[in-house]
């Protein structure tokens, strides 16, 4: 059953920037006069993140929690596991951020989710945060890399009893689950404005920053699959059999996650419930207590 909540929550800085007016009319431009040299300039931009080391988001790690590092891909990942008492004694929720995005996004929510009993495990993926450079530097990633982090971290902890997602996160936690083999029909999924990949996410996030047409997308994402070496339609939330209990909570002006994928991710996956909220946009979601407290009810149940 969909509900809607008012946006009690504070200003979040956003990891999607819109293209100055006079860049979206160049792309308008080129989908019809030059889609071609469009596509390879997208490509270069596709894996860039939003901020370099100076300025990414950061979180720092709760008091009580305990910060461990991982190898993952090369480098440091970091991350910390946060239960005032026995850890084994409480139930373990992963956080995991999206693109661009760190630990400090759960900041609100992981305190709640202590506070209601669980254990949590919340991590940067390479090139964010608190984490060192992937294998493409500090400035760009890609979202096997956040697939890989996934892994790592399961690798450490197992698995666990529920999964709280934004946005990529939502996407690269499922799949980095299901290539450890994890049993996703035992395991609770809160997604919060999740990014579905494949080619129709990818063309709808992209075309939040400058319009992408047909033309410029079909050269596009050959491009983008070649550089990150998978099919987009294998990195996708489409098309997979998810049973597992699921929330999911998208604002109905979600600019670079549109509405319509939570919609029908909750039509299509047979035991999700929609929440539906309304001028929160991609992130403040995030912050709010009405969103967090409906997700500490849910994993709660």
């Amino acid at each position: 059953m969909a509900s809607t909540t008012p946006s009690t929550a504070s200003k979040k800085k956003s990891t999607t920037v819109r293209a100055p007016w006079y860049l979206r009319s160049a792309f308008t431009a080129a989908e019809h006069i030059a889609p071609g040299p469009a596509a390879k300039f997208l490509s270069e931009m596709w894996f860039r993140l939003p901020a370099g080391p100076d300025k990414r988001l950061r979180g720092e790690a709760p008091a009580g929690s305990t910060v461990f590092e991982l190898d993952c891909l090369g480098t440091t990942l970091w991350g910390y596991d946060w239960a005032p008492d026995t850890p084994g004694d409480r139930p373990l929720v992963y956080l995991v951020h999206g693109w661009g995005g760190s630990t400090g996004d759960f900041t609100f929510i992981a305190a709640n989710l202590v506070a209601s009993g669980f254990r949590v495990v919340a991590f940067d993926a390479p090139s964010h945060g608190n984490s060192g450079p992937g294998p493409w530097g500090d400035r760009h990633a890609n979202g096997v890399h956040l697939v890989e982090a996934m892994s790592v971290v399961y690798g450490k902890f197992g698995a666990p009893y529920a999964v709280v997602g934004h946005s990529m996160g939502c996407l690269s936690a499922v799949h980095g689950l299901l290539m450890n083999d994890v049993e996703l029909k035992g395991v609770r999924l809160a997604m919060l404005a999740p990014f579905i990949g494949g080619k129709e996410g990818f063309r709808d996030t992209i075309g939040a920053i400058v319009p992408v047409g047909p033309r410029i997308m079909d050269r596009l994402a050959p491009l983008g699959e070649a550089k990150a070496g998978v099919k987009l339609d294998d990195f996708s939330l489409r098309g997979l059999e998810i049973e597992s209990p699921a929330l999911i909570v998208h604002d109905r002006r979600d600019r670079p996650n549109p509405f319509r994928h939570g919609e029908a991710l909750a039509a299509a996956w047979p035991n999700a419930e929609l929440m539906a909220t309304e001028g929160m946009g991609h992130r403040k979601i995030l912050v709010s207590p009405a969103v967090s407290s409906r997700v500490a009810a849910f994993l709660r149940n």
